[in-house]
């Protein structure tokens, strides 16, 4: 018989031919818990089903994460405790429990090298690989989320841990809560192997809540989950007005606070100020540590074009990593976008070497310089007043308005780095009296954008990153144009 895969099911409701004798049903348990231990056993194995069927071991378990786990850690204990019962020819197939006992059906991520047989894992067919917890090893530290990291790390290696739980994490999408989330399980997981913890989204919590409910499992589904020693919920905001789902995680981390157990949550805002979130659980969410992840500096950027970079093995010029961290403001998914695009813009073009200028300015659909011209003071002068939107009699006259002080910056900046005018030359094509007003300017925009400082331009905040490389560009090209928003 042919055991290159096996779908498990839940066991039919209806009396089946093929059940095996009492004596065999009621010893394998016996069998299992000789071969793997009695600790291991129980924290395992007690919520598991276990059925031998035409010479199979299915092992059916509430979560994915407990059937991959339980496959790593006891494969080889529960083949021999398979074959002890059913002989030489026995396999072990392992799954996530379909709840229904009638109406088994695959769930959404199903994944069939999860159900592949022990008999068919050998040498010369490798299980396929699967998707691994993020490391927190991995994560780019900078001053927008040093402190999350600190808190994520101390709540794992600090003996007093759970005194930090729970702990919360918010901030915009892109800023690096998944891979917060995904690498302090997986901290927990190699400092603590064998012990209970799960990560998973709102969602998932509310649709595994929601089974349990419709099938009369809930007391079921509540040991599982209020054994565990960590549970990490993402995306919590997702069960904002979910009434019952609400109380339910509620309860459970009031019932894991009792045992001394870790919990963290994200969430995309503040747990006070999402929407239809119940009080009560908003409170919870605040007594412990409430982080917030803020936007990626620029400097962190830079650190994370260079990380992805070498984790793919590409090499990349300084000034092309730079015109990345420009374009790329919200973070690591942005960043990981444009260099894909960037990758296939290479392939079409045979393109070799490390990764330049123009292939970003190609991949992001920025404008390409055509009509080349040596850049001077005034080029910057008119490029400048006409992406910013303001007259030049108002960048020669003495105003203040903050756009003009910006753009004068801008101008002064640019001159030195752009061409070999001096300060006095430079005051000079921006009609300024003296040149000391042209160097403090120049410097306080220095720090501006260092800062990822931002203007308004026509009611939209545009950074002057941004505006840097829109007026380089278009004192090239003889084409000025709007600034993108």
């Amino acid at each position: 018989m042919d055991l290159g895969f096996v779908w498990i099911k839940s066991a039919p409701t209806q009396q089946d031919s093929r059940v095996p004798s009492p004596t065999t049903t009621d010893n394998l348990a016996e069998h299992v818990q000789h071969h793997i231990g009695p600790t291991p056993y129980r924290m395992w194995f007690e919520q598991a089903s276990l059925t031998m069927r035409e010479g199979v071991l299915s092992v059916q378990v509430p979560s994915r994460f407990e059937a991959e786990w339980i496959e790593r850690r006891f494969l080889d204990q529960l083949r021999t405790a398979a074959r002890s019962v059913g002989g030489d020819g026995a396999a072990v197939s392992f799954c996530a429990e379909s709840i229904d006992p009638g109406t088994p059906t695959p769930s959404p991520d199903h994944d069939p090298s999860a159900e592949r047989t022990g008999s068919d894992r050998d040498e010369a067919s490798p299980p396929r690989a699967r998707r691994q917890l993020l490391d927190l090893n991995d994560f780019v530290v900078g001053s927008s989320n040093q402190l999350a990291w600190t808190a994520a790390r101390n709540l794992i290696d600090d003996p007093n841990g759970h005194h930090f739980s729970p702990l919360f994490i918010h901030g915009d999408c892109g800023v690096g809560k998944t891979h917060l989330l995904q690498g302090l399980c997986h901290r927990f997981q190699v400092q603590n192997p064998g012990s209970a913890m799960r990560y998973m989204t709102g969602e998932a919590f509310t649709n595994q809540f929601i089974q349990a409910v419709r099938h009369n499992q809930l007391e079921r589904y509540r040991r599982t989950m209020r054994r565990l020693e960590l549970l990490a919920i993402d995306d919590v905001h997702f069960i904002a007005g979910k009434t019952r789902t609400q109380e339910e995680v509620l309860h459970t981390i009031d019932a894991m606070a009792l045992t001394g157990a870790r919990i963290v949550l994200a969430s995309d805002a503040h747990p006070s100020v999402i929407r239809r979130f119940n009080s009560s659980l908003a409170s919870r969410c605040t007594c412990g540590l409430l982080v917030q992840v803020d936007m990626p500096e620029q400097a962190l950027r830079l650190a994370m074009v260079q990380r992805i970079c070498d984790d793919r093995r590409v090499t990349i010029e300084p000034s092309a990593s730079e015109m990345i961290a420009i374009q790329c403001r919200s973070g690591a998914r942005e960043i990981q976008g444009l260099l894909a695009r960037i990758a296939a813009v290479r392939t079409v073009r045979s393109a070799s070497g490390p990764i330049t200028g123009l292939d970003v300015r190609e991949a992001a659909g920025l404008e390409q310089p055509r009509h080349h011209r040596p850049i001077t003071p005034q080029t910057l002068v008119e490029a400048t007043c006409s992406i910013m939107g303001i007259s030049t009699e108002e960048l020669r006259g003495t105003g203040r308005p903050k756009r003009v002080v910006a753009a004068r910056g801008l101008i002064a900046v640019l001159a030195r780095d752009l061409t070999s005018a001096s300060y006095p030359e430079i005051a000079i094509a921006m009609g300024r009296k003296t040149h000391s007003s042209v160097h403090a300017g120049a410097q306080r925009m220095r720090q501006n954008l260092g800062d990822d400082k931002e203007v308004s331009i026509d009611g939209s905040m545009v950074p002057l990153s941004r505006l840097r490389t829109q007026i380089q560009a278009a004192a090239t090209s003889h084409r000025p144009s709007t600034p993108s928003r």
